[in-house]
């Protein structure tokens, strides 16, 4: 499921790609794609080109980094105890002969209720290691698979100059995003701004993010993609071609 997902979004990278040069302006090269560019009042302002790394097996590297991610998150802190970890068992519970029963060393056995687990879980990491230009090519492949669902907005954050959900709303509606019927979004501003993101908090299916926590995952979730032009900027000088 999740790989036909990478394939969906990604498209093998160059097939949407290829799929959206027809209505990219022919100054444009092949990788280049123009975005609509709005304004903080939500209305169109032109086209802006993006123009990011993407990779000739893109589903498969945007694939491997999903899994990455999801793996990473992984806590892996279950733990039991071993019979030499649990409390007790130092005597020996009756004699070796003339019971009748089995001979037993310690109540602590594995064979007992409260004794010892054997070959039960313990703490370990799941963590799945890619090479850092890998991250930085799937992450550009993913921006770039998503462009047919972005929109570039100037710079807004300062515009937000009290957390009120409110204004967020109000901004989402003017920019056509309609979360309460499931449309995930992903925005994207350059650092983390306190108003911008306490205004948008409370809003489900609203994922604010900052360029030091982009990751793949959300990239191919989002139905939509708001990005700041200041941080598209940024990703530019990072990933692009």
């Amino acid at each position: 499921m999740l790989l036909a997902t990478c394939h969906q979004a990604a498209g093998l990278a160059g097939g949407v790609l290829r799929a959206q040069v027809p209505v990219v302006r022919s100054a444009l090269s092949p990788q280049m794609v123009a975005v609509p560019l709005a304004n903080f009042d939500g209305q169109k302002v032109g086209d802006k080109p993006v123009d990011l790394k993407i990779a000739k097996s893109g589903a498969y590297i945007v694939h491997r980094k999903v899994v990455a991610e999801q793996a990473n998150m992984r806590l892996g802190t279950a733990n039991t105890k071993t019979r030499s970890e649990v409390r007790g068992g130092g005597r020996k519970p009756y004699k070796q002969k003339g019971t009748g029963r089995a001979r037993q060393g310690s109540i602590r056995s594995p064979l007992k209720v409260g004794g010892g687990v054997l070959f039960g879980p313990k703490p370990k990491s799941f963590a799945i290691k890619m090479n850092r230009k890998e991250k930085q090519l799937a992450l550009s492949t993913a921006l770039m698979s998503a462009t047919g669902k972005m929109t570039l907005v100037e710079d807004f954050e300062e515009k937000f100059t009290a957390a009120r959900t409110n204004d967020m709303k109000v901004f989402l509606d003017r920019l056509e995003v309609d979360t309460k019927s499931r449309e995930s979004t992903l925005m994207l501003i350059k650092n983390k701004h306190e108003n911008t993101y306490l205004s948008a908090r409370n809003i489900p299916y609203l994922n604010l993010k900052s360029l030091d926590n982009l990751n793949a995952r959300d990239i191919v979730r989002a139905k939509k993609v708001v990005i700041s032009t200041s941080a598209l900027e940024t990703l530019t000088a990072r990933y692009g071609a």
